[in-house]
């Protein structure tokens, strides 16, 4: 993914050589969420998604992917104030971090925020450069997380290029305030109306047609915002 989520405040490129001493203690629960409106998903989680959250296409550098709003005007109505989250759907990109991955050209980068660097923490390589036993695992779900963003984007694109997704220009007013969304991107309905059997059978044997639908009907779960807000 390229774009990096609002909760990195020092994200730096990790390196064995540089990196080398670094120790890493990992947050206790999602309080560096409190500020996120925006969470970019993955492929695997975007029909979860759209239970709770609101979930649009976004363009990047020519890059389309989906993502989920969580918040408004600095607010993330999905956080309690004791740090964990109000509902079990949470997103893939929060469970790893204070780690990421940022794609470059056709290459993922992992990623770290400097923030949760401490002396008490575990570290990443041993004094050879190789990865300990704890980052061993954290990389490995940090691939698991590329190659899912992978998917996501592979499906926007494909959506995208086939006129299946349209620009969308939403004004939204909830009781922490307005937000606004220009350029971003909505299943086109009309045109998948349209559309000859043979390819929205193509479509729904990839589950593109589930996602169309499923993110499409997910606008209305602004609506939930002013519920989770008192909570």
């Amino acid at each position: 993914m390229k774009a990096i989520m609002k909760a990195f405040q020092r994200a730096v490129a990790l390196d064995s050589s540089i990196h080398r001493n670094l120790k890493v203690k990992l947050p206790e629960n999602y309080s560096f969420m409190e500020n996120v409106e925006i969470v970019p998903l993955t492929y695997s989680e975007i029909l979860s998604a759209t239970m709770y959250y609101p979930v649009m296409f976004g363009v990047q550098d020519e890059v389309v992917f989906p993502f989920a709003v969580t918040g408004i005007n600095g607010k993330n109505v999905f956080l309690k104030k004791n740090g964990t989250w109000k509902i079990d759907t949470v997103p893939n990109v929060c469970r790893h971090y204070p780690f990421g991955v940022f794609k470059e050209a056709d290459e993922y980068t992992i990623i770290f925020d400097e923030t949760y660097a401490s002396d008490d923490g575990e570290r990443l390589f041993d004094d050879e450069g190789n990865d300990t036993e704890f980052f061993s695992s954290i990389k490995q779900g940090l691939t698991e997380l590329a190659r899912d963003f992978h998917d996501a984007e592979e499906c926007s694109k494909e959506l995208f290029n086939g006129g299946l997704l349209k620009t969308l220009n939403l004004d939204v007013d909830t009781k922490l305030g307005k937000m606004q969304f220009r350029n971003m991107l909505i299943a086109n309905i009309e045109y998948l109306s349209r559309l000859q059997p043979e390819k929205l059978y193509s479509l729904n044997s990839k589950g593109y047609l589930l996602i169309l639908h499923a993110h499409y009907l997910s606008l209305r779960n602004f609506k939930l915002f002013d519920i989770f807000a008192e909570l």
